[in-house]
């Protein structure tokens, strides 16, 4: 199990949301630098960096941030999401020096788009974000719900030389409330012999060892990082 520390990132701070909701967003930290020497003081070496704004309005909106980021700390592993949604935002990532491109919006919206990038810079070098709500792919920032089936989903994007997807559970994210284990159960068998990365409601090692045991092999944890006194004594089982 790889735990992967989510940095959502709102006006240049650290926030979290809870269930995908905009306008009422929670600062964890002014510096999103001092939430990474926090990290790296625990050992956790690979990150899950959102540009939150550039999710909201589709582009990416905090460039200077995510790029002091990356430069500040090259021995940590990190993804981009938030806003991927055209060629110059994926350019702009693969340039910064981001490990992992997160895209869900432009490959639902327009898929032949995504698979030229995809095809320009390797399957090895983008995640498929997979959220849902009520069963169903999300997309837009999570506002906007398809009717799109995760399974479908899967098949056409494995077909593509995809072998990582992202899937977050809206409903639960931000409200430790714990992972579905069953149906992260059914995306498992769903997405083989891709992987899958969790996401959403974690409270701590529990969860994490719940869903290590039914072959999840990452999961992002967010709140449950900063909002838990203990976090730092467990942390070191998952990294």
């Amino acid at each position: 199990m790889q735990l992967i520390a989510a940095i959502d990132v709102w006006e240049g701070k650290v926030v979290r949301l809870r269930q995908g909701d905009f306008s009422a967003p929670q600062e964890i930290h002014s510096n999103p630098l001092d939430i990474g020497r926090q990290l790296c003081e625990w050992g956790v070496r690979w990150w899950h960096v959102v540009d939150l704004m550039g999710a909201k309005v589709g582009q990416l909106q905090q460039s200077s941030v995510l790029a002091k980021l990356r430069q500040t700390f090259p021995e940590v592993k990190m993804n981009l999401a938030g806003g991927l949604r055209t060629i110059e935002d994926i350019r702009w990532g693969v340039s910064a020096g981001f490990d992992y491109l997160v895209i869900g919006s432009a490959a639902v919206e327009r898929p032949k788009e995504a698979c030229s990038w995809i095809e320009s810079y390797g399957a090895q070098r983008f995640i498929l974000a997979a959220d849902l709500r009520a069963g169903y792919l999300a997309i837009r920032g999570w506002q906007t719900r398809t009717a799109i089936e995760p399974s479908h989903f899967f098949e056409v994007w494995k077909a593509q030389g995809i072998q990582t997807f992202l899937c977050t559970e809206v409903e639960r994210d931000g409200t430790l409330s714990g992972p579905d284990i069953a149906l992260y159960e059914a995306l498992l068998e769903a997405a083989k012999p891709a992987t899958i990365i969790a996401s959403g409601g974690v409270r701590g090692p529990g969860d994490l060892q719940a869903l290590a045991n039914i072959g999840v092999t990452a999961v992002v944890v967010g709140k449950a990082l900063y909002t838990d006194p203990q976090a730092s004594e467990w942390i070191s089982q998952f990294i």
